[in-house]
This record gives structure tokens, sequence and C-alpha cells, in this order.
């Protein structure tokens, strides 16, 4: 694959399957953790940070296509297992060994492909590594890319006229916690909701059946309606207090994945 000119790939590995991501940037690194020495009253000294270790942190960034999204979807069901990060940048290569997600986020423009970042997080195992291994490449040129259909959001059994674009923020810490971001014309037609959502459904690929349900969203900020002859684009912000449910569902599979 071809990442900014240069002969890159990336991959995920997971109890002994590799699965290759074509990706648009990743930041994954080692950054010094250690704890912080409070200067000195009264003298110009600065805080000084004692370092004792390195963490493994960063994120990926890569499209959602038909060869990686089962994968990405059960790794944040097995939130807690950990697994590996294989990065060729040409110039080093190198194997992130055990790290697990911290948290993610799913976001889409209307027309446009959806895309996936997942943040990683440092586990007491981790660390780093060369690697004398041959992965699998994933080219764009052989990628199934989904791209998001604004008009295809449906609340409560209600199809909204336009949802221009979503993001969808998942954190696994001490308790998971979802929130839902809808971008949207701002007028009667499109108005969305003041109210809890009981149901709200996302496509991703309407061809091959795979889609994301959303159970009981609970509005986080009011929203006040305005008389305006031009079409103003704002947003909602929503907490998933229920389930979040990715869906495959064709004549070769009929997967979900509850989260």
């Amino acid at each position: 694959m071809k990442v900014q000119g240069r002969d890159c790939t990336l991959t995920i590995a997971k109890d002994g399957e590799y699965y290759p991501l074509p990706y648009s940037e990743e930041t994954v690194r080692t950054a010094s953790k250690g704890y912080a020495l409070p200067g000195v009253i009264g003298l110009r000294s600065r805080e000084k940070l004692v370092e004792n270790g390195k963490a493994i942190t960063g994120c990926v960034v890569t499209r959602l296509e038909y060869n990686n999204i089962l994968a990405l979807f059960l790794l944040l069901f097995y939130s807690n297992d950990k697994f590996d990060i294989l990065v060729d940048r040409v110039c080093e290569k190198l194997i992130y060994k055990n790290v697990s997600v911290k948290d993610f986020e799913l976001r889409a423009e209307n027309n446009e492909p959806l895309y996936f970042r997942l943040d990683v997080k440092d586990n007491d195992d981790s660390f780093t590594t060369g690697w004398d291994i041959t992965t699998p490449s994933l080219p764009w040129s052989e990628c199934r890319t989904f791209y998001y259909d604004g008009h295809s959001v449906i609340a409560d059994l209600k199809k909204l006229p336009l949802v221009y674009r979503f993001e969808l923020i998942g954190k696994f810490n001490e308790k998971v916690k979802y929130q839902l971001t809808l971008y949207f014309p701002l007028n009667t037609e499109h108005y969305p909701t003041q109210n809890k959502i009981e149901k709200l459904s996302i496509s991703l690929d309407q061809r091959l059946g795979i889609w994301l349900d959303l159970y009981d969203l609970k509005p986080l900020d009011d929203m006040a309606d305005i008389n305006c002859a031009d079409i103003v684009l704002c947003y909602q912000k929503f907490e998933v207090t229920g389930i979040v449910v990715f869906n495959i569902r064709n004549s070769e599979q009929n997967t979900q994945v509850v989260l």
C-alpha cells in the first residue's frame, strides 16, 4: 500500500491471525512515564519528571472496508484482550506487543468513506520489539471501501431526511461509555428530536447488509428551534445508555456483535 508516497504496512495480530489495515495515519509510539517532582519554593527550579519506564500510546486510523470491519468490531467486543500492532515504516519495522483498546471513534460525512480510529493503551507486559516475519499487505486497489449515506439514518422507525455527519465515540475505562453526535441541517424538516431515542440505526453498507443499531439515546444538550431562510448545519449529542449492536446480515453471513 502507498502511504504518502512510501510503501508501508500496518497489521493487527491477535490469536495467531493477521489483519492488514489500509490506513491513512498512525501515531503508535513509546512515551516516557514516571512521576513529577515539584519545584522548590523560592528557587527557580522547574518541575522535573523522573522517568521509570516507557508506555505504548497513540492511535491508528483506517477506512472501514469489507476485509477489516468485522475484525475491528471484534477488537471492541474483546476490549480487555491484548493484541499486537506490526508497523513497517520502511525506515523501521516494529511490533508493539500486548496492547489493548483505550477508546475508538467511528465517523463519516455524507457520501464520504467511513473512518475508524482506534486508540491503544499500554499494559504491564507491553513492550516493543523488531520483526523478521512477512505480514499480509492490503493495497487500497483491492479494498471495498464503505461510503456513508446520510439519508439512511433511522430513528424510532422514522428515516431522518439528512444526517450530514455522525461521530460515534466509545471509551473503555472502568465503565464503558458511548456517545453519538449527529450533524444535520436545522430546519423544520430535518429537526431530529429533543426526546430520548429508543433505537437509532446507521447503515454502513446497504448492499452488503451491514449496519449499526444504537439503543436508548439520551440527549445531552437542549436544542433551540429557529426561523431561518438559509439552511444552518448544527449538531446534537446523545449518550448511548443502552447497547451498540454491529450487524452483518446478507445471503452469506448473519453476524451480530453486541458492545
